[in-house]
């Protein structure tokens, strides 16, 4: 093999191997919500505290201060990006209308946090939620 085409190959292969590490954003949840889904008007709701239950649980929402997965499932379903969607909890807190969410650090302490806690719920690759129920995509 000629070596323009070894690097063409090489580079191919990564270009693959790197899309297919990453699966889609979803809303996952503590494994008691297991069987519980939300449809786009649902995971709205919820995400924007309108709707405070799933099934019989009251819902805790956990979100990372920054995240990929967080970021892109947050623009397409809320239409806000993670300062925007903190910045409207924060309202939400301020005037008494909602429990502020918990923040931690990245997307996995979001997940390790979701599995721990009933009812809660978190925005994080779905290649990366584990045991936690996925809600949405």
């Amino acid at each position: 093999m000629n070596t323009p085409f070894k690097h063409l190959v090489f580079l191919a292969a990564a270009l693959a191997l790197a899309c297919s590490s990453h699966a889609a954003p979803a809303l996952a949840s503590h494994a008691g919500l297991k069987g519980q889904t939300l449809d786009a008007d649902g995971v709205k709701a919820v995400l924007l505290g309108k709707r405070v239950t799933i099934g019989d649980a009251r819902v805790v929402i956990v979100i990372a201060k920054a995240g990929e997965a967080q970021e892109a499932f947050l623009k397409n379903h809320v239409a806000m990006s993670t300062s925007q969607f903190q910045n409207h909890w924060r309202r939400l807190f301020m005037t008494g209308g909602g429990s502020a969410p918990k923040v931690v650090e990245t997307e996995a302490d979001a997940v390790k946090l979701a599995a721990e806690t009933p009812g809660a719920i978190a925005i994080a690759d779905s290649a990366a939620t584990g045991e936690l129920a996925i809600l949405a995509n």
